[in-house]
């Protein structure tokens, strides 16, 4: 008698048994199935369900990885180790990692070890999502700008756009989204910073920032490697130009309508540039004397307030409501733009400040200044020393009060004067008041 039957073994292998009896003696044939010929296996072992299904794969092999040292001078421990990811295409791969543990004289080689095993337990159990192997290039143009540009504003989207292009692509285009560590992006910041401003490089390393962000959100990549990149200090050089009441005016008489009463407005209100030629008349309230930012014009566009506190009431004297009311056509609608062109579009600022506004400068011998100047100098006349300064940062629209006190006034002279005049006299109480360069000559040669 004879029979044949399956037996399951380890590691889901089966072999095939053969019994039987020939000459007296009883016969035993084992044949050993490979796993391709096995019909069967555990489902803990072949299936992992995936975000596009259930399929078969085999469960990755438990890893302890190996570790090395590299570096002489400052030697450091290198932990390498196998990790699967998604090429572009879909298909799955296997890729060798490695990753800076720790300088050599601070860890031991055991210590080294526990370290690159916390970091394996996610691939050993199962938890690690392979990564998606996209090009940076790839991921910005076809994922990133089609799904963040939309919330974003105009002038933010093509500031974006000139920086992506002209900075981030060059550089880190051909380069796989998880291949990017920490030191590119320093190294990149790094030679940038040789050749821009400082608030360039802090505007790329922002830009990068949210990039990678974004990228870890929709679990592209594990970690933002923009994060705690290191960039030069703001060092701002340029020097802010203000008027005196005596050069606003001869600047007033070089201008005609509606140029003289634009700078009349900004002299006299503080509001910026594209909130003056975003201005419509139903926003001006001749009784109460007030302004309502409530709209910003950028190259024809018109947008809310970039913040909220940029969505503001700002209260301006007669004489500005004086020139606007001469300057209102009579039978003009609500929604007309005070500054508009003849077919009833926003004016634009740039070909204003070039045909008209530097050339009266030019004229009446004054500093060339532009738009933002104005701003400057209403914040500088405003005197936050004497005046609330919550007011000066309610006028001009700011969140945050340091930038009006740090960024927006500046020193005059003769308020410089009368301070340092006020301490002499707390140590000297009979010193005479200084009035001027003048009394202050007579006094020093007495």
């Amino acid at each position: 008698m004879s029979e044949t039957f399956e037996i399951s073994m380890k590691w889901g292998q089966s072999a095939e048994v053969f019994t039987g009896e020939a000459g007296g003696f009883r016969l035993v044939v084992w044949r050993l199935k490979s796993l391709a010929d096995s019909r069967t296996m555990p489902p803990a072992e072949t299936r992992r369900v995936t975000e596009k299904g259930e399929e078969t794969v085999a469960r990755p092999r438990w890893q302890t990885g190996w570790i090395f040292k590299r570096g002489t001078k400052n030697p450091v421990w290198v932990g390498r180790f196998r990790q699967d990811a998604v090429a572009e295409n879909g298909s799955r791969i296997r890729r060798q990692r490695s990753v800076i543990l720790g300088p050599v004289r601070e860890l031991t080689k055991r210590q080294a070890q526990r370290l690159l095993s916390e970091r394996l337990a996610d691939i050993n159990q199962g938890r690690h999502k392979p990564e998606l192997m996209i090009q940076f290039e790839r991921f910005v143009l076809e994922r990133w700008e089609p799904n963040i540009y939309p919330t974003l504003r105009y002038s933010t989207v093509k500031n974006y756009r000139y920086l992506i292009r002209r900075h981030l692509l060059p550089f880190f285009g051909q380069l796989r989204l998880p291949q990017i560590g920490p030191l590119d992006v320093q190294m990149f910041l790094s030679e940038k910073a040789k050749r821009f401003a400082s608030k360039t490089v802090l505007s790329l390393r922002n830009l990068l920032s949210k990039i990678f962000g974004t990228a870890k959100q929709w679990e592209f990549i594990p970690t933002n490697p923009a994060s705690g990149a290191q960039v030069p200090s703001l060092a701002d050089t340029r020097e802010r130009v203000t008027l005196t009441p005596e050069q606003v005016r001869a600047l007033l008489g070089e201008l005609k309508e509606p140029y003289r009463t634009m700078v009349l407005l900004a002299v006299l209100s503080g509001l910026r540039r594209g909130e003056i030629f975003g201005l419509r008349w139903k926003y001006v309230d001749f009784v109460d004397g007030s302004i309502t930012v409530a709209e910003s014009n950028y190259e024809g566009r018109q947008a809310p307030p970039k913040t909220r506190a940029s969505k503001r009431r700002v209260y301006v004297d007669d004489a500005v409501l004086e020139a606007l009311a001469r300057l209102r056509p009579t039978h003009s609608q609500p929604d007309d733009f005070v500054f508009h062109t003849e077919r009833g579009t926003p004016m634009s600022p740039h070909n204003i400040s070039r045909r008209e506004l530097r050339p009266a400068c030019e004229r009446a011998g004054i500093p060339v200044v532009g738009w933002h100047n104005f701003r400057y100098t209403y914040s500088t006349w405003a005197d936050p020393s004497r005046e609330s300064i919550k007011a000066l940062q309610s006028q001009l629209g700011h969140t945050d009060s340091r930038l009006t006190l740090s960024v927006y006034t500046q020193p005059i002279p003769d308020a410089q004067r009368e301070l340092a005049s006020k301490i002499a006299r707390v140590l000297l109480p009979s010193a005479p008041k200084l009035q001027g360069a003048k009394e202050r000559s007579k006094v020093l040669i007495q």
